[in-house]
């Protein structure tokens, strides 16, 4: 099922881009331009991002109003600007808080609240941060309304409360062996500590620790006037929606303010290797940086922007010519500089192939030394510009985008011409202030170097670099080495002998010629089918259907495949068709015993049980309890069109017997937070099959 998914996801970036290749022909043949001249600059950009008005309403909250008669429609932002909060125990309380808001409130159902939004057309989101509407003119007092009401009388019910807290508990089971989710929190926990609000991280402990007293008591404390922004942008006029805005927000209770002392963060005195060992990677995340302080409302603050731009800002960049178009390292590496009012961070990235990741980090290292040592060319610095231009041009076309200027001109006490002025001030920027300001900033002998990677493959190349290396786990705790050798009874034949006589023996195993299965899943309230047969020693045919209509369909004859999709066909590739070739089905199993290439990778820990995991290849990955001896999942690494690995985990569940075999008879496929669920309606043992049903031309 990988393998079909992994060839149509490739089939339709080919697809893609034949279309767009269709199109430029088009527009060229047409074209009268001559594209041997690059073309002449334009005068300087007039930015006018309105004139805003502002009243400071009696609970606190501070309104600012730009308006703008281009289009008859409106947009509102609401920002509270709360205190960076440090929730500990109860870590995800303000993530719960902002998934129950806007489901309805004390005077409006849900499903009457978010259908009225429907029919006007609008758009809605509230949050514990804050929130946003949009609409026609003609609306946008109601939205603005309905804003007001889901704001001040939230529907907090226990039912939604515990609908949502159950998705967050999914959602991080969900992730729990995601390198990139694991490299981010332990980074963030590394660089700020475990007690400050940037370290620290949600986990199932946490959640569950939630109660929907708690999220009720986080949105008395924290939500209120007095510490938030409401910027309106668009047809308005000051004089009718102040008002407006007086009458709906007025019942906004002020709160107190809210402040206290940040705990310190500082920088390593010396480069060096943080290192979490997490034996399903196939690819290492690295992150390399320092913490800084510096703000928008300081002077160095556009250097700081370009210099970054030029080092790691895009594809055209240092970081990505380096590691992507000239060593092949990664599918894509990339820096960015974020200011803050409480501790900015320089952070530059890659995901890379294990072998290479002792390379990958020494020519990131080696790119920050080097723009630190000789700046910056007249030329990279006049193309940086030049992108902030456009970007920053094409962004004040967006209401969104004038609001947000307007909040955080007053949010971050800025001048009042800053965005005025903002063009004006990357442009006189120089070559001489961006070295000046990088050497200031990006700090060469202090780097935090985290990887996250499989350590069997990369620890003994890691160890030849000149840094020191510090062990975690994957929730931040510093550990001793990771220990590779295969624990004592355990081998690739053990587990392997353990799950065949787990699900029936050997014989019983043996006599099974040919399997097939109907199972069903829903997807937002339609049924999905899968229909699959498998025969030894290799033949399958697999189809996904809805509606009564077939959506794709692979079928393997043993030698050849192909692939269908909505009156599509694509032959599997060459590399696919092999290793399908010598795959033993419908029990694999039975082939890997005889497998050198399979490998014992590690054991690990999934809801109390002991997994015993084999390597089958470098992005195969099965997991078996090691109690019971059944397999319990499956995780493939697909090579994606851009470059990157998608890894997809596959859960067996509910093991029943089928004439003495034991079969599971719930898969789940985690898609995000959610998950497709397959039941499993009805399997035949020896059902009758024909070569026919395996022909890759039906």
């Amino acid at each position: 099922m990988i393998i079909y998914q992994k060839v149509l996801n490739n089939n339709y970036m080919k697809y893609i881009k034949i279309l767009s290749l269709i199109f430029l022909t088009v527009n060229i043949a047409f074209s009268q331009i001559d594209r041997s001249q690059p073309p002449k600059a334009g005068p300087a950009p007039s930015i006018n991002l309105g004139n805003p008005k502002s009243f400071i309403m009696d609970n606190g909250l501070k309104v600012i109003v730009v308006e703008n008669n281009k289009l008859p429609r409106a947009f509102a932002n609401l920002d509270i600007d709360n205190y960076p909060d440090f929730e500990g125990d109860i870590k995800g309380v303000s993530s719960l808080l902002g998934a129950m808001m806007g489901n309805g409130t004390k005077n409006q159902s849900k499903d009457s609240y978010n259908e009225e939004v429907d029919y006007m057309g609008a758009t809605l989101f509230l949050s514990a941060s804050g929130g946003y509407v949009s609409s026609l003119k003609r609306y946008f007092p109601r939205v603005l309304e309905m804003m007001a009401d889901g704001l001040i009388n939230p529907l907090l019910t226990k039912d939604d409360f515990q609908k949502e807290k159950n998705v967050a508990l999914e959602g991080i089971k969900s992730i729990e062996k995601d390198v990139q989710t694991i490299a981010n929190r332990v980074h963030g926990k590394l660089r700020y500590g475990s007690n400050h609000p940037y370290g620290e991280f949600e986990t199932i402990e946490t959640l569950n620790n939630i109660s929907l007293k708690d999220v009720q008591n986080y949105y008395k404390k924290y939500a209120i006037p007095n510490n938030s922004f409401l910027t309106i942008v668009g047809d308005v006029n000051f004089d009718e929606i102040k008002p407006l805005i007086e009458s709906l927000f007025g019942k906004w209770k002020k709160g107190k303010d809210l402040k206290y002392q940040l705990p310190a963060a500082s920088n390593l005195d010396k480069i060096e290797i943080n290192f979490v060992d997490m034996p399903n990677a196939v690819q290492s995340e690295i992150y390399v940086g320092n913490l800084m302080d510096i703000s928008m409302t300081n002077p160095d603050y556009f250097a700081l922007k370009l210099g970054n731009q030029i080092l790691g800002g895009s594809s055209t960049a240092r970081l990505f010519m380096n590691l992507r178009e000239d060593k092949g390292f990664t599918y894509g590496s990339y820096s960015t500089a974020s200011t803050s009012r409480y501790k900015g961070s320089f952070t530059a990235t890659a995901s890379v192939r294990n072998e290479v990741t002792d390379s990958a980090i020494t020519e990131i290292v080696n790119e920050i030394k080097l723009i630190n040592l000789n700046g910056v060319s007249e030329e990279e610095l006049n193309a940086a510009k030049e992108k902030y231009v456009g970007s920053f041009i094409m962004s004040t076309e967006q209401p969104s985008t004038i609001a947000n200027f307007a909040t955080n001109i007053n949010k971050f006490n800025l001048p009042e011409d800053f965005y005025e002025k903002y063009l004006e001030n990357f442009q006189s920027v120089t070559v001489d202030d961006v070295k000046r300001v990088l050497n200031k900033y990006i700090l060469n002998e202090n780097l935090r170097i985290m990887v996250v990677g499989k350590g069997q493959d990369i620890l003994t190349s890691l160890e030849k670099m000149p840094y020191e290396i510090m062990y975690f786990d994957k929730y931040g705790n510093q550990s001793d080495k990771p220990d590779f050798s295969t624990p004592t009874g355990i081998s690739v034949e053990s587990v392997l002998n353990k799950y065949i006589d787990a699900i029936g023996g050997v014989d019983k195993v043996e006599e099974v010629n040919a399997v097939s299965m109907l199972a069903e899943a829903e997807v937002q309230g339609m049924k999905l089918q899968m229909v699959s047969i498998q025969a030894k020693p290799n033949k399958m045919v697999q189809m996904m259907m809805m509606m009564g209509n077939t959506m794709m369909k692979m079928v393997f004859d043993g030698e050849n495949g192909s692939i269908s999709q909505q009156g599509v066909n694509s032959q599997i590739p060459e590399k696919d068709a092999l290793v399908m070739s010598n795959t033993t089905l419908p029990t694999e199993e039975i082939g890997w015993l005889d497998d050198e290439n399979v490998k014992f990778s590690s054991t690990e820990e999934l809801d109390g049980r002991i997994l015993n995991v084999l390597e089958i290849n470098k992005q195969t990955y099965v997991a078996y309890d090691s109690e019971t001896g059944l397999k319990v999942k499956e995780t493939q690494f697909v090579d994606m069109p851009d470059g990157s690995i998608l890894p997809q985990t596959t859960f067996f569940e509910d093991y029943k017997p089928v004439n003495g075999i034991l079969f599971p008879h719930v898969i789940k496929s985690p898609i995000g937070p959610q998950s497709l669920e397959f039941k499993i309606i009805n399997i035949s043992i020896n059902p009758e099959v024909s070569e026919s049903d395996f022909s890759i031309d039906n």
